[in-house]
């Protein structure tokens, strides 16, 4: 049975977040030493840690500094979705961490192809690190909103093992189905199989992220054994009136187990302010879902007096329905699959669903 041990925090403080997760960790049965682990943070892009873009660099801290003292090797990265691992490492403050420890960068560039039966109808999936290649992994991902998927918790974090530019093409073969691309994100959370999730909640995103949302105080540090577990944990806490798309996907594929709650003092957080974007449509028929998200799903549209021109926006778009032909981006609404990409890496925080 999964195990879950949940609680609050009310800051960064690299001393309580120790003792949480030294308790935590006896009540999970989790133990390291002398392994060879891989940290992986949310690491969207090179944001200061007050906008709630990726994990706190102190959560990746008082962890490493635990690990080290079991006489761990570290190595910490994630494939960002624009940027070099080690500039949005530089930029997320997490950099400072890995030079002061001394500890290992994975870089996530490698080209390793694992093949899986799972849930969704592919077989093959190129990752920028091979999971096999470490002892323990170990899953860091932020609490934070996403326009297309809801939330973005443990089972999204793993996404991060495809290479950059590869994130692209399965946005483009998932379409606007949300409920394809949440197959498609249980397989591959199923190849990296990670052995321990921890959920930085303290400070997490509402609203329209994963980048543009609003930071928020939500004081919740949970640990858990299985991230599936663990993200319809956090969507019972939020009282979600239906299950996200990767929570729904895993109970009609029999994926989900109960789970064995640890409460080490809960936080209450209320009126969670969700996407924009998010709707239920993905609870109807496949007809039905597509013809409707065809009439009121949300655009993404440019707020020119915050738009830089980077053209970042055109680049990541995996459908080619962004150019830069003009001098603002130009959005081709025929061609665009509303994965919200655009809006997810925009630096400026320019691009808005309407």
């Amino acid at each position: 049975m999964p195990r879950i041990a949940a609680g609050s925090c009310d800051s960064y403080d690299i001393g309580f977040l120790k003792e949480f997760f030294s308790r935590a960790f006896k009540e999970i049965g989790f133990a390291a030493h002398q392994s060879t682990v891989l940290l992986k943070p949310n690491l969207l892009a090179g944001r200061s840690p007050r906008k709630a873009v990726n994990t706190h660099p102190h959560i990746v801290r008082s962890l490493a500094e635990m690990l080290l003292d079991e006489g761990c090797t570290l190595l910490v990265g994630d494939s960002p979705g624009y940027e070099s691992t080690e500039r949005a490492l530089k930029g997320s403050g997490i950099g400072e961490v890995v030079k002061a420890l001394g500890l290992q960068v994975a870089r996530f560039n490698k080209k390793v192809i694992k093949r899986s039966r799972g849930v969704s109808p592919y077989r093959e999936f190129l990752l920028g690190e091979d999971p096999e290649g470490f002892d323990l992994i170990i899953n860091l991902p932020k609490f934070k909103t996403h326009a297309m998927m809801g939330l973005t918790l443990g089972v999204k974090n793993t996404f991060g093992f495809v290479p950059r530019f590869e994130k692209a093409k399965w946005h483009l073969k998932a379409g606007r189905d949300a409920l394809l691309f949440a197959a498609i994100l249980l397989d591959i959370y199923t190849i990296v199989k990670p052995s321990l999730t921890i959920l930085d909640g303290i400070v997490a995103m509402e609203g329209d992220g994963p980048s543009g949302g609003r930071p928020r105080h939500a004081g919740l540090l949970a640990v858990s054994d299985d991230a599936l577990a663990l993200d319809l944990f956090v969507e019972k806490i939020l009282a979600l009136p239906d299950m996200l798309p990767v929570s729904r996907v895993a109970r009609d594929k029999g994926l989900t187990r109960d789970a064995e709650i640890v409460d080490l003092g809960l936080p209450a957080i209320r009126d969670f302010l969700m996407p924009a974007t998010m709707d239920t449509g993905f609870n109807l028929p496949g007809a039905v879902r597509n013809a409707l998200k065809n009439v009121i799903s949300k655009r993404p549209k440019c707020d020119q007096s915050l738009c830089k021109q980077c053209g970042v926006c055109a680049e990541v778009c995996p459908a080619g329905a962004l150019t830069m032909d003009e001098e603002y981006p130009a959005f081709d609404y025929k061609q665009c699959i509303r994965c919200y990409c655009c809006q997810e890496m925009c630096p400026s925080s320019a691009i808005l669903l309407r």
